[in-house]
């Protein structure tokens, strides 16, 4: 079996758990990958729309919350060319009107509240002493958004997290060199853009998977055409993924 995108092997583990019999070989663009689980061969480096492998070699393929990050149309031929002919197909893939974007819609909010429209990093930058004496006014400032964060969104949300987790490390960093302080606070301000941009990239991922036509084009083409679509959904919660089985 053939698993597309596939991360840190967990659905390949998964999938032994319940078929101790598969041989899983899961492939992602990322490299290095993690030690992968027992029985599961991961590859990194190897993008879905352009698979190294022979022809026919594989007798399932799977995917989840990856295919929809591709170009569904490249990654659907060479999906079709290392599976046998009628091989199954199955697609875990994100829904627009699910839980998890508007769980990442809402963070999105936050980061852009604090990066932006407070300027969080920006201030507490132009607030440092020289010198590794305790910068007190970047310290209230953090302290005071971290409030107004936690007032306007809730104790423990992202808003007053970013934020409280600066006006820690200034408190910290007080006692140590300048150079390691401001190096933590950069990559804070690093890890809210990353995730900035990784909630981007889930917002049109969903758009892609909500498109049905257009993501599936390329199996249509092959006259391969969806033989059942199962929602995802935890207990009392709206679906957050459908599984399409080809």
């Amino acid at each position: 079996m053939l698993d597309l995108a596939t991360g840190s092997g967990i659905l390949p583990e998964m999938l032994r758990q319940a078929r101790p019999d598969l041989q899983v070989v899961g492939v992602d663009i990322a490299d290095p990958l993690p030690p992968a689980p027992n029985g599961v061969q991961l590859i990194g480096g190897i993008s879905m729309e352009s698979l190294p492998f022979e022809n026919a070699q594989f007798d399932a393929a799977v995917s989840q919350f990856g295919f929809e990050y591709g170009d569904t149309d490249a990654t659907s031929e060479e999906v079709l060319r290392v599976v046998k002919p009628g091989a199954p197909i199955g697609l875990m893939i994100h829904r627009g009107d699910g839980p998890i974007l508007a769980h990442n819609l809402r963070r999105q909010e936050q980061i852009v509240w604090i990066k932006d429209d407070n300027a969080l990093f920006d201030r507490v930058f132009e607030l440092l002493p020289e010198g590794d004496t305790l910068a007190e006014e970047a310290v209230a400032f953090a302290q005071k958004l971290a409030k107004d964060g936690a007032s306007r969104f809730g104790q423990g949300s992202v808003a007053w997290e970013i934020p409280e987790a600066v006006r820690r490390t200034l408190l910290l960093g007080a006692n140590g060199a300048r150079e390691k302080l401001v190096g933590t606070l950069e990559l804070i301000a690093e890890q809210a853009e990353g995730e900035l941009g990784r909630i981007q990239s889930l917002a049109k991922a969903c758009a892609h998977a909500d498109d049905r036509q257009a993501l599936l084009a390329g199996f249509e083409k092959h006259n391969r055409r969806p033989i059942e679509t199962v929602s995802v959904r935890l207990p009392d919660d709206a679906a957050f993924a459908d599984l399409i089985i080809i």
